[in-house]
């Protein structure tokens, strides 16, 4: 009987580390990731830079908060407090990933008192291995003036914007090209409703910490009388939970039409003032 037993579960005992041996090296194997070919990220720090949106949305279940700032001209000297004294023009806003490819947002600014409601599709996203090359993605908004104490039907308080958003990164280097489209379905004077641009973004990355990044809004073709182009600088901060931006620019306002339409002040003549804005994710994805 006890030779019977050793005669089967010897064979047993033997055949089981043909499975289990095999099984274990293969765990202490280096797994490799299925598709290898990852979609680059952070091609700029914020779904903002300075005035222009970047091609940066939140994934699907993100929840990105915004609030934007900037004061009156810096040449306004100490006696105005290099323009802190003017007061700032802020915008809060709101932007939910529906998917990893379509967000939408809501956002007021207090200047005029602007509500509007953007929404953005990411078309493509730049990969690793250079087999996309590019991020693609629309952006659109509507503006909604809630300025009181106008006579004004609602049909005339809206404004729209429509943009193609091109962007690439090469190493440390990030570049936006935003052809653009804004419509105002009201107008002071013989200003026309109908505004082209290109938005130009550029993003330079010091260290995992800092990045230089600056724009350029030129209008193309008609414009509202007395209006510039759109220029600044900034300095991009990751604290680890916010992006903090730093920056000096010709333009007050923060919505691209309203930047179009109303910018009056040039740059390179030293016509900029102070702000900053502040980026903050929430992950609201339940594991």
């Amino acid at each position: 009987m006890n030779k019977y037993r050793k005669s089967i579960i010897m064979p047993a005992f033997g055949l089981s580390f043909l499975f289990i041996i095999p099984g274990y090296v293969y765990s202490q194997m280096p797994r490799e990731r299925a598709v290898p070919d990852r979609p680059v990220t952070m091609i700029f720090w914020a779904p903002q830079n300075i005035g222009i949106t970047t091609v940066e949305t939140p994934e699907a279940k993100n929840l990105n908060t915004s609030v934007l700032h900037t004061f009156g001209l810096v040449k306004g000297g100490v006696e105005r407090f290099f323009g802190l004294d003017d007061g700032a023009n802020t915008r809060i806003g709101l932007e939910y990933g529906v998917t990893d490819h379509f967000s939408v947002g809501i956002g007021r600014m207090t200047l005029r008192k602007v509500i509007n409601i953007n929404g953005t599709v990411r078309i493509l996203k730049q990969t690793e291995s250079g087999s996309v090359p590019l991020d693609v993605a629309l952006y659109f908004s509507t503006g909604i003036s809630t300025l009181p104490g106008q006579e004004l039907e609602f049909s005339e308080r809206l404004s729209y914007l429509a943009s193609l958003m091109v962007a690439r990164q090469i190493n440390r280097f990030s570049l936006q090209l935003s052809p653009m489209y804004a419509h105002f379905n009201l107008v002071p004077g013989d200003n026309p409703q109908d505004l082209f641009g290109v938005g130009v973004a550029a993003q330079f990355e010091l260290n995992d910490r800092f990045a230089l990044s600056a724009e350029y809004l030129p209008v193309i073709g008609d414009r509202f009388t007395g209006t510039e182009n759109s220029m600044g600088v900034a300095l991009n901060i990751d604290t680890g939970g916010h992006i903090f931006q730093i920056f000096f620019t010709s333009n007050r306002f923060h919505n691209e039409q309203f930047i179009m339409a109303n910018n009056r002040d040039k740059f390179r003549e030293g016509e900029f003032r102070f702000g900053f804005n502040i980026h903050r994710m929430f992950g609201l994805r339940r594991n």
